[in-house]
């Protein structure tokens, strides 16, 4: 019988197609930082087409809150098979000599200790119950470098080595650790300003989808189906990896 699933992220555009896709086939705890009416809305959807959701507030730079939240989550469905991360904060673009302090101590806040409690607190309680597997965002900025996308690109380089290290350190207990890392999706953020891109958002925009051999944008389904893959009894043999889900962006 599956154990539950715990979801960081969960209302933003890629977080939203990953609840509904995971949530139709296993038990899902929704985390979200302040929109609990989509939140709500998302589990009400997924219990509606037969599946088992609740909701939770969390937020991942506070050690204590996602600790509380995977401890909650595992509680309610009998321990947890996986915990998914479909988040990253807001992201100013530009030269990385230009960026402001405040700016990239607040993504690295966010990105990297909260990737590390996540790391942490999802391992132990995993090792607690036999094993499970996570998944964590980044970004194809990792994988090949984008002009004026430093801010992106070098806190997921920091996720992608501790997703790593926990990876290695944690196999043996049974626990996998992979990392996704999407190109432009039309999603969330990138959807609601697509038309209204200038100056070094719109040059990395162009850029990145120019340079991919598909020669298109990313779906949220395109995303949410690895993860759902990942997460699966079908991804066992897979750890410490990082799978670019961007088109060819990064080949």
């Amino acid at each position: 019988m599956s154990k539950g699933i715990a979801i960081f992220g969960a209302t933003g555009g890629l977080g939203e197609a990953v609840a509904r896709r995971i949530g139709a086939r296993v038990p899902v705890t929704l985390g979200y930082a302040s929109n609990a009416d989509k939140a709500r809305q998302i589990a009400e959807d997924v219990k509606a087409s037969g599946g088992s959701a609740e909701i939770a507030k969390v937020e991942m730079q506070h050690s204590e809150s996602v600790k509380r939240f995977i401890d909650g989550a595992a509680s309610r469905w009998g321990g947890l098979d996986g915990i998914a991360s479909v988040t990253g904060p807001w992201v100013p673009l530009g030269p990385i000599t230009e960026a402001r302090e405040e700016d990239f101590k607040r993504i690295y806040e966010i990105d990297v200790f909260g990737s590390f409690n996540i790391l942490k607190h999802g391992s132990l309680a995993m090792k607690a119950t036999g094993g499970g597997a996570i998944v964590l965002t980044l970004t194809t900025a990792m994988l090949r470098t984008l002009d004026l996308d430093g801010l992106s690109g070098g806190p997921k380089a920091a996720v992608a080595a501790l997703l790593k290290q926990v990876a290695r350190e944690m196999g043996p207990h049974n626990i996998r650790c992979n990392g996704i890392a999407p190109g432009v999706i039309d999603a969330g953020l990138v959807r609601e300003l697509l038309d209204k891109l200038t100056g070094p958002a719109k040059h990395v925009f162009d850029t990145c989808v120019g340079n991919t051999p598909l020669g298109r944008m990313g779906q949220a389904e395109e995303i949410a189906s690895v993860f759902d893959f990942l997460l699966s009894p079908g991804a066992t043999y897979v750890n410490g990896q990082i799978l670019g889900v961007d088109g060819g962006h990064s080949a």
